[in-house]
């Protein structure tokens, strides 16, 4: 990730312009943070074309936040959006296994969900204080 300061190349006035990597940083993550920003500040995505995604910041009138914590306030938070992207997308399936699940043994489904659900190391104890039982 490239991060660089720079004055407010528009109007002249107070603003820096924040370089992100599109490799890391989706462009959902992106618009997602400059939503989160938008309360204090003004966020225009000036270029996006796959080698940087830039975005230029402005603080609203009223404030109270230096623009130096404010860059890393949203670096931060851009890379948090990514990394929650990522991690849905590997757990999606598990998510999606353990909610039919769930929805089977509540009587919501007509049908039980496809696939095996269990804990095979819970399975294993004969005391173990959680257990999820496939096909009972």
């Amino acid at each position: 990730m490239i991060e660089e300061d720079a004055a407010d190349p528009r109007e002249g006035g107070e603003g820096i312009v924040i370089s992100l990597s599109p490799d890391l940083i989706s462009s959902e993550a992106l618009l997602k943070t400059c939503y989160w920003f938008s309360r204090d500040f003004t966020c225009e995505v000036l270029s996006h074309d796959g080698i940087t995604a830039q975005v230029l910041i402005k603080p609203k009138p009223g404030c109270g936040i230096p623009l130096d914590g404010a860059r890393d306030r949203f670096v931060e938070m851009a890379m948090d959006f990514a990394l929650r992207e990522r991690v849905t997308a590997q757990t999606s399936d598990v998510r999606d296994l353990l909610l039919a699940k769930a929805f089977s043994e509540s009587g919501v489904l007509e049908d039980a969900p496809e696939g095996v659900f269990g804990d095979a190391i819970e399975e294993s104890k004969p005391d173990g204080l959680f257990k999820i039982l496939a096909n009972q």
